[in-house]
């Protein structure tokens, strides 16, 4: 098992971080695994060999500088970035929320809608409703799940639901989905997501994050660990403990609640840099 143990002293290099020399308990850095049963990813032909990407719950909008850094992060690195007009999709078409997804996708960004669950409770019309004003006002590439309960043996069948009819809505069928539990869950939601959210915390609350045994079973590319509160002295040993984890998609800020991603990291290029580091 893997226990997360930060340097507390020591500046972020400028280069990112030691690749070289991963250790751990988790998955071969591989990009292409095929699972047996339930969703097996996205397919990342035609990106960087990135064992590592940023995925980003962006909190701010279009056209800000922030928003311009997040997408340039999200390009570099082979990543995603979240949309989010109203707590959802908003009650009508917003042209520069349009302009701002168009320009991102054709920088080769995907870009996710946020959608809101309540803990699996909300009425799965209104949440496919969500899901289908997304991809009719803005064409995106997935949905970002958010507010999952942690108990996916209940409804693990609901999401795998609003997964397949997101399939159905997004243009290609194979949309890119995203659960946010916030922490471990476990395995059934592999079934409904290709990418399960494992940590979303202050890092000081996941400094003992340990990987459950059957993550091991699973590409990297189908998990997520997201830190806040984190100070730039931390950042190289945070990201090479995600990797060592058999995690591959993450982000990492110093910013703090209520809006963790309303603004950039102090630390954001070098985050991005470092990240570009991990590769196959």
């Amino acid at each position: 098992m893997l226990l997360f143990v930060l340097a507390c002293t020591g500046e972020v290099p400028d280069s990112g971080v030691d690749t070289g020399k991963a250790v751990g308990s988790g998955p071969q850095d591989s990009d292409t695994e095929e699972e047996e049963s339930g969703r097996t990813g996205d397919d990342d032909s035609g990106l960087p060999t990135l064992t590592l990407r940023l995925g980003i719950p962006n909190q701010t909008g279009p056209g800000s500088e922030v928003w311009e850094g997040f997408v340039t992060g999200a390009e570099a690195t082979g990543g995603f970035v979240v949309v989010n007009p109203d707590s959802g999709p908003g009650s009508v078409m917003d042209a520069e929320w349009l302009a701002a997804v168009q320009a991102a996708r054709a920088r080769g960004v995907r870009v996710l809608g946020y959608v809101p669950t309540t803990l699996g409770t909300r009425d799965a019309e209104s949440v496919d409703g969500d899901v289908n004003q997304y991809t009719t006002w803005y064409d995106v590439d997935g949905i970002w799940f958010d507010e999952v309960p942690a108990d996916c043996g209940s409804f693990a069948p609901w999401y795998a639901e609003r997964a397949r009819a997101a399939d159905a809505l997004v243009a290609g069928g194979d949309a890119l989905v995203v659960l946010n539990p916030g922490k471990i869950s476990c395995e059934d939601y592999l079934e409904a997501a290709d990418v399960l959210v494992v940590a979303y915390d202050r890092l000081p609350q996941i400094t003992d994050f340990v990987a459950p045994t059957w993550m091991a079973g699973h590409g990297r590319e189908r998990f997520m660990f997201v830190a806040y509160d984190a100070p730039g002295s931390d950042l190289g040993q945070t990201l090479k403990f995600v990797h060592d984890a058999g995690i591959g998609w993450t982000i990492v800020t110093d910013d703090r609640p209520r809006d963790p991603f309303d603004v950039l990291p102090t630390y954001w290029e070098s985050e991005v840099a470092a990240v570009t580091e991990f590769v196959e």
